[in-house]
């Protein structure tokens, strides 16, 4: 394969796997049908009914970490026993890609510096796609850009306990060993 296929595959694989979120966003059709603590949310089609059939479509481009990542960002709830997303419109993300350039080249990882455009943004994205194996197919395991895309945001909870919580110190660790005042314990004979 020559390089210019190998560009092209590449910027093919990353428009897929930056428009697959949208793709689920924006899957339901119907009008909002349960309104739970002040958000619409409508139930999504049969093909993304569940969270593991969402997560199978994601896991074909992105590693298992950005395909959670990916999944909280959508912001599902089930709500009698439907899998919902919230309704209305969603923000223009960059998502398109425009030029794609390979930084690293080796067997089994590549990493690639993309230029996406939408939402009124230009923006410059770097991946790091592995693959297991010679035949396996490449997965996204790294992307930059997180802080300013949506889809990517870690989880508020998470970021404020971490900073809450200092780390214990060693010695707090550490069990304490009983005290002893001398005597020996003496087993019972039968």
């Amino acid at each position: 394969m020559n390089s210019l296929d190998e560009l092209r595959m590449l910027k093919q694989f990353i428009h897929a796997a930056e428009q697959v979120w949208h793709q689920i966003a924006r899957s339901p059709r119907g009008k909002p049908v349960y309104t739970v603590g002040g958000v619409d949310y409508t139930p999504l089609p049969d093909r993304y009914n569940t969270k593991r059939k969402i997560s199978r479509i994601f896991r074909r481009y992105w590693g298992r970490q950005l395909s959670e990542v990916l999944i909280r960002n959508l912001n599902l709830r089930l709500i009698k026993g439907r899998l919902c997303i919230p309704y209305g419109d969603l923000p223009p993300l960059s998502t398109t890609v425009q030029t794609v350039q390979l930084k690293l080249n080796q067997p089994n990882q590549k990493v690639v510096t993309a230029t996406l455009i939408g939402g009124n943004k230009k923006v410059r994205v770097d991946y790091r796609l592995i693959r297991a194996g010679a035949t396996a197919p490449y997965m996204i395991m790294k992307r930059s850009g997180k802080e300013t895309d949506r889809r990517f945001r870690p989880p508020a909870a998470a970021g404020a306990r971490a900073k809450a919580a200092p780390k214990p110190r060693q010695k707090q660790i550490q069990k304490q060993k009983p005290k002893s005042n001398g005597r020996k314990k003496l087993l019972k004979t039968p």
